[in-house]
């Protein structure tokens, strides 16, 4: 889309209402009363249509004394920078490290400087589940893999993986293989 296009204010203005990442690269918006430009495509808070002045490269936004936005970074080159995913792998990677452990999420959202509802949400949009979703998810898999190579108790493997308690372990299980732990080991035991 780049080139010698002639975008007018309207389409500028729809297109940073919409955050349409086409246009990014082709003019960037900055905001009078924060002082701060961005891509069309950022996802901060529309500002006010009458507070927005338009420019058509990064260099004419810094001459005229407006810095890049923190968040949509006009200032990296790279279109495909995107914080909240970066957030969301960090939160992974630590639920991936700690599974076993207790999880406490709103200390986990503390340490991200992040809201509880907003992790959670930006959770569920990057990988389609809520992060209690997400770490139910890793205890059961690792239980499934216990199960069938190791020799150890039910009730064993159950804390070995997270739960507190047995009872919540055969139900979480069940719901999500669709048999009981004992009838999954009899199944896929690798040392029959």
């Amino acid at each position: 889309m780049q080139g010698n296009i002639v975008i007018s204010e309207e389409e500028k203005w729809n297109t940073v209402v919409s955050c349409n990442k086409h246009y990014d690269g082709i003019f960037y918006y900055a905001v009078k009363t924060t002082g701060i430009f961005c891509r069309p495509s950022c996802k901060a808070k529309t500002p006010l249509k009458e507070n927005i002045l338009f420019f058509n490269s990064i260099d004419d936004a810094i001459k005229k004394g407006f810095r890049p936005c923190k968040l949509c970074r006009p200032d990296i080159k790279e279109h495909n920078f995107e914080p909240n995913k970066e957030l969301i792998d960090k939160v992974k990677e630590r639920l991936n490290q700690n599974y076993n452990k207790p999880i406490n999420f709103g200390f986990i959202s503390k340490e991200f400087g992040v809201s509880i509802s907003h992790l959670i949400r930006l959770f569920k949009e990057y990988t389609g589940l809520t992060p209690r979703e997400y770490i139910l998810q890793i205890r059961i898999n690792k239980a499934m893999e216990l199960l069938s190579k190791s020799n150890d108790t039910i009730l064993e493997i159950a804390y070995d993986v997270g739960f507190k308690s047995i009872s919540n372990f055969y139900k979480c299980f069940k719901q999500d293989t669709g048999i009981a732990p004992k009838e999954y080991r009899k199944r896929n035991c690798v040392n029959k």
